[in-house]
């Protein structure tokens, strides 16, 4: 089909004609349809049009690689094709847009596939029945037809886009990742524990079957694909233009924090594409069973470019990685975070080259990472501090004021009127409060550089403890002990 008419002036009969004459060969190729996909740089094949309307938006808008070519942006064709990477990427893009046969109207090839593979995964289909579902379904369709005919062809296809996972082999007592310097090894240098699963019966080692890994989902590949997107890199500029004007916080653009770091680091605030991220995590049960123990931590990333509206919506927060269970990670998450703080840390530092499908230009992507958030219970272990017991609040630590309650058998946390001014009167109401009046004040909080000073030195012992001393046996305790014991309890149990 002849598309030297692309390359003419929009205002040309020739140009209108070669269009006219594209849309129509096409719609009869395809089996005379009335409809097709738009290839105008609005629609970007993802939206079905009559044949009138789609020569329409091709003669007045233009597809988004003719108007490049037509206004000379970025130099020669760079608008277009910025490079062989860019080149290859819309060819796959034009490979999953394609329909899924000729006469098909409603499902392109990915669109067909995460359909199907939406049904597999909410009805907990097994690969092999999987693979029988593709083959009937192909069978069923025209011979020409672009359906892929097993789990692992799909697979790929899909990877293509950004949408597949790292599988990152664990320690099965959660102390080191198999990457890196420990990538060849077949036991854990720590625990000594095999890297392979074993055979409930046997005993005898699966080659090959990991013992426990990690999914990771890398970010750098998401965030390209996010760029690639005229529509998504439009909104990832939101921030930059839209800070409140009458003093009302509507957004993190508005906060002190978010002026603090435009302050601290000016030479990333002024590039409006970076990326200010915000990080959550909690543990849950996969398989919503109420009476099951067994707890995964997915990770999310939310971005904080976007408008209000859109930065929490499900479609726009990144699920990062699945931390494996049975139980929770514990101060052991760290060693599960290592990919992805790898990647932000090299997203800050170095950056990386992402084409801008809006402004239709490359630049130097750089990311970071401004807040978390979570529960209480989940900040212990995120952030690594004690968040019951005797150290209840991650603020004061060993400051916390706390009191162990006999008969109750836990912690009281009173003693909160010192942060009142001195001359306050709820001070001095004793019969309000504990009975005693408070003076004093409190502690200021401590500062990052202070914190980083007090733990800088500090060797941080991850994995399951390799040995425990034997409990002495309940009627050898003395009743302080059993008291002290019972202290200790409420720091060291686990909440999910």
């Amino acid at each position: 089909m002849d598309k030297a008419w692309v390359w003419l002036p929009r205002a040309s009969l020739e140009y209108e004609q070669g269009a006219t004459t594209f849309v129509y060969d096409s719609a009869r190729k395809l089996g005379n349809v009335a409809h097709m996909f738009c290839p105008c740089i609005d629609c970007r094949n993802v939206c079905h049009q009559p044949n009138g309307t789609v020569l329409d938006h091709l003669v007045i808008k233009a597809s988004e690689c003719n108007e490049a070519l037509s206004t000379g942006q970025n130099g020669d064709q760079s608008g277009c094709d910025d490079n062989g990477e860019e080149s290859e990427f819309r060819k796959k893009l034009e490979d999953a847009e394609t329909p899924l046969d000729p006469s098909c109207l409603n499902y392109t090839k990915v669109s067909a596939l995460m359909g199907l593979y939406r049904i597999k995964v909410k009805s907990g289909m097994s690969e092999n029945f999987f693979d029988q579902l593709l083959m009937l379904v192909h069978d069923m369709l025209p011979e020409n037809n672009v359906l892929p005919k097993s789990t692992d062809e799909m697979k790929k296809f899909l990877k293509v886009f950004g949408f597949g996972y790292d599988l990152i082999h664990a320690c099965k007592n959660d102390c080191i990742l198999f990457r890196k310097e420990y990538e060849d090894l077949v036991s854990c240098p720590r625990c000594k524990g095999s890297r392979w699963e074993r055979d409930k019966h046997t005993g005898e080692e699966k080659k090959g079957i990991p013992a426990k890994f990690l999914r990771y989902f890398p970010i750098k590949d998401r965030f390209k694909r996010m760029y690639r997107s005229k529509r998504l890199a439009e909104e990832l500029r939101w921030h930059f233009t839209n800070a409140t004007e009458d003093g009302t916080m509507r957004h993190p653009v508005d906060s002190l924090t978010w002026v603090q770091v435009n302050d601290k680091w000016p030479e990333f605030a002024d590039e409006a594409r970076n990326l200010r991220l915000g990080l959550s995590t909690d543990g849950m049960n996969p398989f919503s069973i109420q009476n099951t123990k067994y707890s995964t931590w997915p990770v999310l990333l939310v971005n904080y470019n976007m408008a209000p509206t859109k930065c929490m919506k499900a479609e726009n927060m990144m699920l990062t990685m699945l931390i494996p269970g049975p139980t929770a990670p514990s101060n052991n998450i760290d060693v599960y975070l290592q990919p992805l703080i790898d990647d932000l840390k090299d997203l800050w530092n170095e950056g990386m080259e992402v084409y801008d499908a809006f402004l239709k230009e490359r630049f130097t992507l750089k990311a970071m990472l401004l807040w978390s958030i979570t529960v209480y219970p989940a900040l212990g272990t995120l952030a690594g501090c004690k968040v019951k017991g005797k150290q209840a609040c991650n603020v004061c630590g060993k400051d916390t004021p706390h009191r162990w309650l006999k008969f109750s058998r836990k912690h009281m946390y009173m003693s909160n009127r010192k942060r009142l001014q001195p001359g306050h009167p709820l001070r001095r109401r004793r019969s309000w409060f504990d009975n005693t009046v408070e003076t004093g004040s409190a502690n200021r909080i401590q500062s990052g550089v202070q914190i980083h000073e007090m733990l800088k030195d500090f060797n941080n012992d991850f994995g399951i403890p390799l040995s425990k001393k034997s409990k002495r046996k309940r009627a050898e305790i003395s009743n302080d002990e059993e008291i002290q014991q019972e202290e200790e309890l409420g720091e060291e149990s686990d909440l999910l």
